[in-house]
């Protein structure tokens, strides 16, 4: 809440800024709040207050969109304050409304107000509670712009939430600079923060037990409250180190205590940034910190304003803070460069590069989105997206890798916003989504509507490709997820391409096109069991005129090799004895994902039981083995059903299953 403030007062001095709070619980705000600042205020829960709204019975509902802790007994946010959130959200004229709650910013995700939405990411979504992060995931892809406070959580984010990943920025916490800092000559440890597990204060407590013995004129305080408070307090007093570490409780403001000190020391655990560090450099403290994920290490220069040791590593810690005790003019020089350093967090700093974000996204928001996609007769892919926006004279229509978001290709937009992705070489084979980025860096996705995609031309490409090209290549974009545009690319030296399957209970007739390659000696068709692939079926393979094949798999051999509940066989050409195998499958069509298109009769097939094959121990009980004389128990006459299908990957596939008696 610190940072939040401290921002809005930083802005303040150039914007209208408003603090919009869900409850009021206290008559003061626990942190300054600069005077520039306007609050309102949703619901008023202070009993004394002429405003109070106590007696609203719907302080007592749960709400219905804001999420709530499956723990919570009664609400701690209301359906009432749940309420005119939303009708602010709809009503407000502001140009900009940050979220700095993970929680709120679902709640953003439902406004309907024309307003650019930007989100603050104080901590790590990767840890946050289950019962909201998929909802909190999906929000992000209502935002204009989504900061976290750190290079590796932003990182973190787009790799947990790709959609988003071109609107990411960092954006440290603000901190304000300090009234008071130390001269460096007091024989004082600081640590300070919420006295909690994760906070890790037995280290520093271990840590200076080390230090103490060697110089027992120095002296450790701890300022915070919490649960871990007992703990330390019997660790403290088992180590022999009450007379030298103190737990100073807490104090609000705590940045005029470090100006008591001479070193500050962090051996939190886990630290998104690390308020408490910037305050202590600001007060002219060098700081001893764990390199604690992964907030440290982005505001120390280790050697130069602080040291970054090894996380859990007392020893190294130890060592370190001991090293500027003995030190005192390394101590003074690396706490004047602490006070350099951490310039760079407070309001003016922050303010600007708070401002830089808003500039990028109003940027982004002014791109067109809205794209339609045309196959032509040759497979090539034109790209519409409208005229750019007044003082964009240079964008790309840019394709990037789904799941290799580090591989991408560009096509240039004309000025009248048209590109065009060539079949040819266009895209490697993959799944790409499709955006527009400026000369400048700015990107945004592209989208397309139910009539966006134009693929009529794509049943009629001529396949397959001639002239040096891949036997099979072909673009097929779509509408994907969030409407996002994607574009589906095959590339393939060599692909057979089924046309026909005739099924019947002795067989499956296969007709196909075999593109890129010839039938040679030991030619055969390949059924590869899905979990073992030493398990090999062959089936006899004929050509036939042009570049035709066909194949008979038979039904009985499938059935007669299946095992357990069910079991998956893909099914390959083997052109020629010790060729590479080549997939089956249903490519050359604009159905993206044939598995529950394409449909086919399932024959049961009828299996006489073979006294080679028994039931497995498990199965053929003690009482059925004695009713066979003590021998094992033979398989019954059972039923096998054979299913043809294609698979995700539009590869053809038999399954068999066992068919209730």
């Amino acid at each position: 809440m610190s940072a939040t403030q401290n921002l809005a007062g930083a802005l303040a001095a150039r914007h209208q800024v408003e603090i919009v709070a869900l409850r009021k619980v206290r008559d003061e705000s626990y942190f300054p709040l600069d005077p520039r600042v306007s609050v309102r205020v949703l619901t008023d829960l202070r009993p004394h207050s002429p405003v109070s709204d106590l007696d609203n019975p719907l302080i007592e509902v749960f709400p219905k969109i804001y999420p709530v802790d499956p723990a919570e007994k009664k609400p701690v946010v209301s359906r009432l304050a749940e309420l005119r959130l939303l009708e602010f959200l709809d009503t407000t004229d502001a140009d900009v409304v940050v979220s700095s709650s993970p929680r709120n910013t679902i709640m953003l995700s439902y406004a309907k107000g024309d307003y650019l939405r930007v989100t603050q990411e104080h901590s790590m979504p990767s840890i946050y509670a289950k019962y909201y992060q998929g909802r909190l995931f999906e929000a992000y892809h209502s935002l204009d712009a989504l900061t976290a406070l750190t290079p590796e959580e932003v990182e973190s984010i787009g790799k947990q939430v790709p959609g988003v990943r071109n609107r990411l920025a960092v954006m440290p916490n603000c901190v304000p600079a300090a009234p008071v800092q130390s001269k460096s000559t007091n024989k004082v440890i600081i640590a300070a923060g919420l006295l909690k597990e994760n906070k890790n204060f037995a280290a520093v407590v271990d840590a200076f037990a080390t230090i103490v013995r060697k110089r027992p004129d120095w002296r450790l305080r701890i300022y915070g409250g919490g649960t871990e408070k007992a703990n330390l307090r019997r660790q403290i007093e088992t180590l022999g180190l009450h007379n030298t570490v103190t737990l100073m409780g807490p104090a609000a403001p705590v940045s005029p205590e470090f100006s008591k000190g001479s070193i500050f020391v962090l051996p939190s655990k886990r630290e998104a940034f690390g308020n408490v560090i910037v305050e202590a450099m600001a007060a002219g403290l060098p700081v001893v910190s764990f390199d604690a994920h992964h907030g440290p290490r982005n505001i120390i220069t280790n050697g130069e304003d602080g040291i970054v040791v090894p996380r859990g590593d007392t020893d190294a810690m130890a060592e370190a803070i001991l090293e500027l005790v003995e030190d005192d003019e390394r101590r003074k020089r690396m706490g004047e460069a602490a006070v350099r350093g951490a310039v760079r967090f407070h309001e003016p700093a922050s303010c600007e590069r708070f401002e830089a974000i808003l500039h990028e996204a109003f940027a982004r928001r002014a791109l067109p989105t809205q794209a339609t996609a045309r196959v032509d007769a040759e497979g090539s892919v034109h790209i519409e997206v409208g005229a750019l926006p007044e003082g964009v004279h240079q964008a790309d229509v840019v394709c990037s890798r789904v799941g290799k978001l580090d591989q991408e290709e560009c096509f240039a937009l004309t000025s009248e916003g048209a590109a065009v992705i060539p079949w040819r070489g266009g895209l490697p084979a993959g799944t790409w989504e499709l955006s527009i980025r400026t000369a400048a860096g700015h990107e945004v996705p592209l989208r397309v509507d139910g009539y966006g995609v134009d693929a009529r031309d794509l049943l009629n490409v001529p396949l397959p490709r001639e002239n040096g090209a891949p036997a099979m290549e072909l673009l097929l974009p779509y509408q994907g997820e969030k409407d996002r545009l994607r574009m589906r690319s095959v590339v393939r030296d060599s692909h057979v391409e089924v046309d026909t399957l005739m099924i019947s209970t002795e067989s499956a007739e296969i007709e196909a096109g075999y593109w890129g390659g010839e039938l040679g000696r030991g030619a055969a068709l390949e059924a590869v069991h899905r979990k073992d692939k030493n398990r090999v079926l062959t089936f006899p393979v004929s050509a036939v005129e042009g570049r035709r094949i066909t194949a008979r798999v038979d039904c009985a051999l499938l059935a007669d090799e299946h095992e357990g509940p069910e079991q998956i066989w893909d099914v390959w050409l083997r052109p020629a004895e010790g060729a590479a195998r080549v997939q089956l499958g249903k490519l050359a069509t604009d159905v993206l994902e044939p598995i529950g298109v394409f449909t086919f009769p399932r024959p049961q097939v009828r299996v006489l039981p073979d006294p080679k094959r028994t039931l497995p121990a498990k199965v053929g009980s003690r009482v059925n083995r004695a009713l066979n004389g003590g021998k094992p128990v033979p398989r019954p006459v059972t039923k096998v059903e054979i299913r043809p299908y294609y698979t995700a990957l539009s590869q053809l596939a038999f399954k068999t299953v066992d068919v209730a008696p």
